[in-house]
């Protein structure tokens, strides 16, 4: 894969093929949007173009970039070259990734420093030393006020790339120091056709449901599991309206996507109740049941409880109790559904 297989965000592509191409490669960029949207796949891809050593089969990518700008010509990753395939695997020694880890789901200021002692010599093999800091948002502060001072000084030859769906959860002296790019969703149509192009097996009605689940994010459309996740976190909305079980959240990324369902739900549940019409939601194969709950709720109490929801998910990364979180919610949705309008 290389960066002309990234489909849809032709504008972050273009600022990147810009700065390749003038040869002023910023030292910091930050690459903002949902997730699943195609953030960290065009971070590797970048990777991979400035450090590639073999001929790209595919098209120039500068072929529209006017002659008197032309100073130096690149072509996209090959995909094939030994530097390509280490990137792809994880194993190319100039190449480092940095995520959230541990139970905190937090990027720890001891992975900042072992960061800077790595990017503290020349690049072994490449051109470059890249290193791609997922969920950027989740450094700690310990680990932010350390990665500042890598911001300020920077190593010769180095490039970071931060990704985040929550840029405002970043320090704004963080986010001041890099270039932003942003990325945003497809269309829903556009989504739907390219589904249907790419995949034979998809029909008409599949790729709309899966292009409108996912809000336009590619990556969440080609989840095979994005409709048995949205029933699995539904089936759980309903047995909290009734008797729940036990917690069944397994950790905290499998409560930010309930909640992210829950809110998905709860929008369906207010438009079919002040419209009625069922072309306008989103999980439009389950109208009826969206229907059923619209029908005994009031339009306040799903509104007051969208804002909870939206709060709650916020207070995540606080490391909230799961199961007081749960037993929270479940009150939550007994006390503001099931009252209908009078």
């Amino acid at each position: 894969m290389a960066l002309k297989d990234i489909i849809g965000q032709e504008k972050a592509l273009n600022i990147l093929k810009g700065c390749i191409n003038k040869e002023r490669i910023p030292h910091a960029i930050f690459f903002a949007g949902d997730e699943g949207i195609g953030k960290k796949l065009t971070a590797i891809n970048f990777a991979k173009t400035l450090n590639c050593t073999g001929t790209s089969d595919g098209p120039d990518l500068f072929a529209d970039v006017p002659a008197e700008q032309d100073t130096a010509v690149f072509k996209d990753a090959c995909g094939k070259c030994s530097s390509c395939i280490k990137i792809d695997k994880g194993s190319h020694p100039d190449i480092f990734f940095l995520g959230p880890e541990g139970d905190g789901g937090q990027i720890t200021v001891s992975a900042i420093r072992q960061l800077e002692e790595s990017l503290s010599y020349k690049p072994f093999e490449g051109e470059w030393k890249i290193a791609i800091i997922d969920n950027a948002d989740r450094l700690n502060r310990s680990a932010a006020n350390a990665f500042l001072q890598t911001l300020e000084e920077p190593s010769q030859k180095s490039i970071l790339i931060l990704i985040s769906s929550r840029p405002d959860m970043l320090l704004t002296t963080i986010r001041s120091r890099c270039q932003r790019i942003n990325f945003t969703p497809l269309p829903i149509d556009t989504m739907s056709r390219l589904l249907q192009e790419k995949h034979a097996e998809f029909d008409h009605e599949h790729a709309s449901l899966l292009s409108t689940l996912s809000g336009g994010r590619l990556g969440y459309a080609l989840n095979e599991n994005l409709v048995t996740q949205r029933d699995w976190s539904f089936d759980i909305f309903n047995q909290m309206l009734g008797a729940p079980e036990d917690n069944i959240w397994e950790d905290r990324n499998a409560m930010e996507e309930w909640f992210e369902w829950g809110q998905l739900l709860l929008r369906d549940i207010a438009v079919y109740k002040t419209t009625g019409r069922a072309d306008l939601l989103i999980n439009r194969d389950k109208k009826d049941e969206i229907k059923k709950m619209s029908d005994v709720s009031e339009l306040k109490g799903i509104l007051k409880l969208s804002r909870e929801f939206y709060t709650i998910k916020e207070r995540l990364h606080f490391n909230l109790n799961k199961q007081l979180t749960f037993n929270y919610t479940s009150l939550l949705l007994k006390e503001m559904l099931g009252k209908k309008d009078h």
